[in-house]
């Protein structure tokens, strides 16, 4: 063996002889999981589960965002309104549901996904429904 060919392969013979077999994890339950991530306490600590507040009064369902469906001060536009409508095709029959009950509103736009990026203004009484690439209604809010 030449001595660059020994140059080369000595590093590799002593990386490979560093690697072992590694060690069996005989503790791999979600609670020894638990304990390893959480620096060593002990799992099984009592914690308290999260409460979720009741929707107002007015609100569609589905997580709070203000100025949109589930924003029952939304009125200026009528996005609180809509909350029958989300889920809905955006057929002629439903549009002129819509803008019967969207009396308040300024303007009503349907916007298609992949539409240009539509500036939010929550302070302006305009009432945009988002549609998917189905034409269905997923979210009503103003601006």
């Amino acid at each position: 063996m030449n001595k660059l060919s020994a140059m080369i392969a000595l590093p590799a013979l002593l990386a490979l002889a560093a690697c072992g077999e590694p060690e069996a994890d005989t503790s791999n339950s979600a609670d020894d999981f638990a304990a390893r991530i959480n620096g060593g306490k002990p799992s099984g600590e009592a914690t308290v589960a999260p409460t979720v507040a009741a929707p107002l009064e007015g609100a569609a369902q589905g997580a709070y965002s203000p100025g949109t469906a589930t924003d029952p001060q939304s009125a200026t536009c009528g996005a609180n309104a809509m909350g029958p409508f989300i889920g809905e095709p955006a057929d002629d029959a439903t549009r002129a549901q819509i803008m019967t009950v969207a009396a308040g509103a300024s303007e009503v736009r349907f916007i298609p996904a992949g539409s240009p990026y539509v500036r939010p203004d929550p302070s302006n009484p305009r009432l945009n429904l988002m549609l998917d690439n189905l034409g269905v209604i997923r979210d009503a809010r103003c601006g």
